[in-house]
């Protein structure tokens, strides 16, 4: 598949939105964004590792605890506004924000200035690469961009009918220590954090290529440029690196390495359906996801792609939706492998994770709060208190981990991280306490980023809310069923199981909709983008068709769209995720028209604004479930398959318990297979009705008419 654009991105340096139609390339560690000018191109780097920062500082007041235990004193009195004053002043964090990731450099690339006949930007789904094509009168030039994965290179190639001269620069605003060009050759270093190091060096190749001022000028019918990045946080000597890579790829095709290696993982998967918009975006987020996620760190705010020093919300890891979001699809698309790098900021997390849970909270386990970066920190982020002192950032990442297990049933996985889990579990268990009616309940609690009227004042802090229960509920399943599985810890199970007898029930709010908080509070924002209590509806599976608070679901989506809920593009892929759960395919695929329409920039990638990749992953988890459903102990074909989709072939869907699923539906035939690597009996639901299959080992393969 590919994506055909007749515009190209405005490379003017004051116009930031173009940046949002410019087309991304990358290799997990390095990325690039595409204009795609004929005269005056302009790529965007990025090298993941070079955030702005330095490594364990301590960010918390020595105070804290003792504050900390006022605080929850406070709230069991319901003296909201002296909890809140103390929250601000006894808890918040200083400094109060964790590392910047920031952008590498710009690359500029000047062509003579002709009048163009044709022109096309195209992405390459199926390949992996972005192409520039366009004609004059007098030439005809084709222009290829792809990251190397094998290589670990970015690389521009130029093919003209006619001898073209190209002239080479980089440039950052800020933080440039030194940009030098010789030989065919240009270097950009710079120092940040101190004593770390980022380095850049563009090599040239070209049948004349000579060195000016701090640019490069290359002549020729065929024209090459390398690109390696590094920072001291991702290599020991990041010069010697860069160097080495450029000199590696000389004895490759590196071409044909960066396409062989995407293509491993992208062909993975297929999906095509009669909806372009649909098809395009599905594929999209797995070409995103293989160019963001790979043996290093996992996609951040914006993936890997950001064209500022200091961006918004720092582009780093939001862990009370953001990241998560990122994730929610990677099975399901057969992207098992690009899942690797979320399980290593875990595992950086954790040490200090578990220091701050001694440290702050007095107990064992392991916490987060509602960021982290690339080092891990764990500690409160910003002076807000809609979101500052959330805790649960470790216990909605961790039970990723059983996730990837049932999907991959790879026991060797749950044994080495399983350790995350249960201590993410521990925590909770520990600074857990019961309120005035005996629930077990977290304090000083919030709903991320949202807030409440009481008593006629605005307030954000609470003694418990719903997606707290929703999460301590999947956090302790299940850890308790993987001890299970791996035949241990049944102490440990038994207070688990105790604990969640103790969590508060769904319950009806004053609006006729699932209540948000313990307490019956009247909306701040009716319409706000967050909607943490149906965390149980989505990602979760806790709210299930024929009970009140599945139809309390309903009513709440219903009220917070009614209220311009939806608004920022994330959002709205949650929600239409959320109507696919409710098997609601009219409003699920509502959503789906309303995100494009509205939240993504005319390249597909979703905008907050400005850009945020959680959108884009968050959407195909949507459209995925449109098609099927894997969740309850059966699988459902078409839960929420809008009455416009009249066609689909969906192949290599990754089930739990390691099936593959592939499916064909046109005139209202259907023909589905199974694989799998053993003999195992499953429940398909289809057309409203379930029936036991026998699934033998290899690929069993079913037909019916509607």
């Amino acid at each position: 598949m590919k994506k055909v654009f007749d515009f190209y991105a405005d490379t003017n340096k004051k116009n930031k939105e173009a940046f949002f139609d410019a087309l991304p390339i990358g290799n997990g560690h390095l990325g690039a964004m595409i204009y795609g000018n004929p005269f005056e191109e302009k790529l965007v780097l990025n090298e993941n590792t070079f955030w702005l920062g330095n490594k364990d500082r301590v960010r918390y007041p020595k105070d804290f605890y003792k504050n900390y235990k006022e605080v929850q004193r406070l709230l069991l009195e319901e003296k909201y506004s002296e909890a809140e004053h103390l929250t601000q002043i006894g808890l918040f964090p200083n400094p109060k924000g964790e590392a910047i990731y920031t952008v590498g450099a710009e690359m500029r690339l000047s062509f003579p200035k002709e009048k163009i006949d044709k022109y096309e930007r195209t992405l390459h789904l199926d390949e992996g690469f972005v192409s520039v094509k366009y004609e004059s009168k007098e030439n005809r030039i084709v222009r290829r961009y792809y990251a190397s994965y094998p290589d670990d290179v970015i690389v521009v190639e130029l093919e003209a009918l006619k001898e073209i001269e190209l002239v080479c620069s980089l440039d950052r605003d800020k933080l440039v220590d030194r940009i030098e060009a010789t030989a065919n050759q240009i270097n950009l270093e710079c120092k940040f954090n101190q004593s770390d190091e980022f380095h850049i060096c563009v090599r040239g190749y070209a049948d004349e290529v000579k060195s000016l001022g701090a640019s490069l000028i290359l002549k020729g019918k065929h024209i090459k440029l390398h690109i390696a990045m590094a920072t001291s946080l991702y290599n020991p000597n990041p010069k010697k690196y860069v160097n080495q890579c450029l000199e590696q790829c000389l004895k490759q095709d590196i071409f044909e390495n960066a396409k062989k290696d995407y293509m491993s993982l992208y062909h993975k998967q297929s999906f095509i359906c009669d909806d372009e918009d649909m098809t395009y975006m599905y594929n999209f987020s797995r070409y995103l996801m293989i160019s963001s996620s790979r043996k290093n760190l996992p996609a951040n705010l914006q993936g890997l792609w950001n064209q500022d020093i200091f961006p918004s919300w720092d582009s780093k890891y939001t862990i009370n939706i953001n990241l998560q979001m990122n994730y929610w699809n990677v099975f399901s698309s057969n992207l098992v492998p690009c899942f690797e790098p979320y399980l290593k900021l875990l595992e950086t997390m954790y040490p200090r994770g578990k220091e701050l849970a001694k440290e702050l909270y007095h107990v064992d386990g392991f916490v987060a709060h509602h960021n982290t970066d690339i080092y891990g920190d764990c500690g409160l982020q910003d002076h807000y208190l809609p979101a500052t002192t959330w805790m649960l950032g470790a216990a909605w990442l961790s039970q990723t981990i059983f996730d990837a297990y049932i999907y991959t049933q790879d026991i060797v996985l749950l044994k080495r991280y399983g350790y995350l889990l249960e201590d993410a579990a521990m925590f909770l268990l520990n600074i857990c306490i019961k309120d005035k009616r005996n629930y077990l309940v977290l304090c000083p609690s919030l709903s991320p980023e949202n807030s409440f009227y009481h008593q006629g004042s605005k307030h954000h802090l609470s003694l418990g809310c719903v997606m707290d229960d929703e999460i301590i509920y999947d956090v302790f399943t299940k850890t308790i069923q993987m001890n299970q599985i791996l035949h241990q810890h049944e102490d440990i199970n038994q207070s688990l199981k105790e604990a969640l007898s103790c969590l508060y029930p769904f319950t009806k709010s004053q609006y006729g909709t699932l209540r948000e908080w313990h307490e019956d509070y009247e909306e701040a924002e009716p319409g706000h983008r967050h909607i943490s209590h149906l965390y149980g509806l989505y990602p979760s599976n806790q709210i299930h068709p024929g009970t009140e608070e599945f139809d309390l679901a309903k009513r709440t989506l219903k009220r917070r769209l009614e209220y311009g809920g939806g608004h920022t593009g994330w959002s709205m892929a949650w929600i239409c995720a959320m109507y696919t759960r409710l098997k609601d395919g009219e409003n699920s695929y509502s959503c789906f028209k309303s995100f494009m329409k509205k939240s993504t920039s005319r390249v597909g990638l979703d905008l907050h604004p400005p850009f945020q990749i959680d959108g884009n992953f968050g959407i195909a988890a949507a459209i995925k479930e449109m098609f099927v459903y894997d969740e309850e102990g059966y699988i459902e074909i078409f839960p929420a398959k809008p009455k416009e989709i009249l066609s689909v072939k969906f192949f290599n869907i990754l089930l739990k318990g390691n099936l593959l699923l592939s499916l064909e539906y046109q005139n209202g035939k259907l023909k589905y297979t199974i694989e799998a690597t053993r003999s195992v009996n499953i429940r398909i639901k289809l057309f409203g009705k379930i029936k036991e299959e026998k699934i033998k080992k290899g690929i069993n393969v079913f037909e019916i008419e509607e």
